[in-house]
């Protein structure tokens, strides 16, 4: 057994060189795949960051051009809104304007073209103005003056034609000179005949008028809430007056100021003597229901009076009617025909056709228009 191991042989000075050459070599190795690792990795990620960039550009404009479009659409949408606006804007319009009075259509057609005669002539017609208003025709006078020239106008030139074109120029100028006077004097007195015939409608609906508003009241219902169940009621002029008392009360006026303009408003005997009732049951309190009651049957009691009455007057105008319709055109005959005989003077054929074509026409006319106006409206 030897007493001692032997010492390990220490590598020699070529082997330690190339060894540490080796270690040099494996671990630049190592450090190259690593740099060349992270360089990949590093090229990766940029690509990546790149790509990503990239797509959030894409990205970014189809959302600006998805924006763009919705934006679009939404102009499209407001522009087609907008247009169909204007359209049914245009269409109220035209409803609107379709719903105006002829008259005061009219009017605005003739004002354009005969402003300055209309405006020199309406202060010839007085109280032209009040006539309207009383009458419900929304026409501003020296519209209305306008409308009374042109239309005597038109008249005037068609009589002229007419009566030039059957008998002579100077029967047709004098005929139409007459026609042209009549138009226009027919024209201011319309206003007046109008405004009439809605205070003949007031009072012959009145008595219903007033049963509607004492059962109203009877069930608890304020005045107010009754005038406006009246104006929304079938009572053709009645109804748009208290309109307007509705309007006037909702602009700021008291019932009692709105009652009286409308006193002052409507000419009728029946409704004055309902609105001072109403004012002074308002002022000093009482059942007003019981008194509307009250004047319904006595204005339903006037109105049979006044039909009694004109039944009694009808066989004296029909008399009347027959006699000019049918008694002076045979005595104008037979006067003819004693003048011939006896070779004195007869009326020329001229004036004869002017009295049985125009002038017994407008006779019976008249007649009958005023037995029309005479009958009560019950």
């Amino acid at each position: 057994m030897p007493k001692a191991k032997k010492r390990a042989r220490k590598p020699g000075l070529a082997v330690r060189f190339f060894s540490a050459i080796g270690g040099g070599v494996i671990r630049t190795g190592s450090g190259t795949a690593k740099a060349t690792r992270r360089v990949g990795t590093a090229i990766k990620t940029a690509a990546r960051r790149e790509a990503r960039e990239k797509e959030d550009e894409v990205t970014r404009r189809l959302r600006e051009l998805k924006r763009l479009e919705m934006l679009r659409e939404e102009e499209l949408a407001a522009e087609r809104k907008s247009t169909k606006e204007k359209i049914e804007e245009k269409i109220w319009a035209e409803r609107i304007e379709l719903k105006r009075p002829l008259s005061g259509r009219l009017a605005e057609s003739f004002y354009g073209i005969l402003k300055r005669p209309a405006q020199r002539m309406v202060g010839f017609f007085k109280g032209l103005g009040d006539d309207l208003f009383k009458a419900n025709m929304w026409v501003a006078p020296e519209r209305y003056v306008a409308l009374m020239i042109g239309m005597s106008l038109i008249v005037g030139v068609a009589t002229v034609i007419v009566i030039w074109l059957l008998i002579s120029p100077f029967i047709a100028l004098l005929g139409g000179l007459v026609a042209f006077m009549f138009t226009l004097i027919i024209g201011r007195i319309h206003p007046r005949s109008r405004a009439k015939a809605r205070f003949t409608e007031i009072n012959r609906v009145m008595p219903y008028t007033l049963r509607h508003m004492a059962t109203q009241l009877s069930s608890g219902i304020g005045l107010p809430e009754t005038m406006t169940s009246v104006s929304h009621a079938d009572y053709g002029a009645l109804s748009e007056e208290f309109g307007r008392v509705i309007r006037d009360m909702h602009a700021g006026i008291s019932t009692d100021e709105a009652l009286s303009a409308m006193n002052r408003r409507v000419e009728s005997e029946a409704l004055q003597r309902t609105i001072r009732q109403i004012q002074r049951t308002m002022r000093t309190g009482g059942d007003l229901a019981k008194i509307l009651g009250v004047l319904a049957n006595e204005t339903a009691f006037d109105l049979r009076m006044k039909l009694r009455d004109y039944v009694q007057s009808l066989n004296m105008l029909t008399m009347l009617y027959m006699f000019v319709s049918a008694v002076i055109p045979a005595m104008l005959i037979v006067m003819m025909l004693v003048m011939g005989a006896m070779g004195g003077a007869m009326f020329p054929i001229e004036v004869l056709a002017v009295i049985y074509l125009l002038l017994l026409p407008s006779m019976l006319f008249y007649f009958v228009r005023i037995i029309k106006r005479m009958e009560p409206k019950v």
